[in-house]
């Protein structure tokens, strides 16, 4: 079977929620993501998260600059927070790389209306009333668990207004 390597966020807002949206296709609620085209999995994220979401987020976790050589053309890309594999629709695999996100600078919402039927900040007891792929939801409880993570995405306390 094919395997189609994707990129997906986890995208995390101070008042510990995280982004999530209603697939049209699929019916359960995941967060922003798809196909890699021609570009790096950092690339894609990026990408996916302003299409589907309108924010513009940076990618949050482990990157080793060090190793990167210019003159040479090699960058280093940011490592996944996990990479996975799921069949898809009984003809292909998506080897998904799941990365965590931060806004940049604002955490207002504006969706793309093709890519999904709901968008919205969500937490962690709102997870209960969402229908989520198993898998997806003991992820999502493992990021809400994550005190690292949430301390590396938002330092400092901050005001949020939305």
């Amino acid at each position: 079977m094919d395997k189609h390597f994707t990129a997906s966020a986890v995208v995390l807002h101070p008042s510990r929620k995280i982004l999530l949206l209603n697939h049209k296709k699929l019916g359960v609620w995941l967060g922003p993501g798809g196909h890699v085209e021609n570009e790096t999995p950092d690339a894609c994220v990026l990408r996916e998260v302003t299409e589907e979401s309108g924010l513009d987020v940076k990618i949050i976790g482990e990157k080793k600059e060090e190793l990167a050589d210019f003159e040479n053309d090699v960058q280093v890309l940011h490592q996944p927070y996990l990479v996975i594999s799921a069949r898809i629709a009984d003809d292909h695999y998506h080897i998904d790389l799941i990365y965590t996100c931060v806004p940049l600078d604002s955490f207002e919402l504006n969706p793309n209306e093709g890519e999904s039927i709901e968008i919205g900040w969500f937490s962690r007891s709102d997870l209960d009333q969402l229908k989520l792929f198993q898998n997806y939801r003991k992820l999502l409880e493992q990021v809400f668990g994550n005190a690292v993570l949430w301390s590396q995405a938002f330092p400092l306390p901050c005001q949020v207004s939305n």
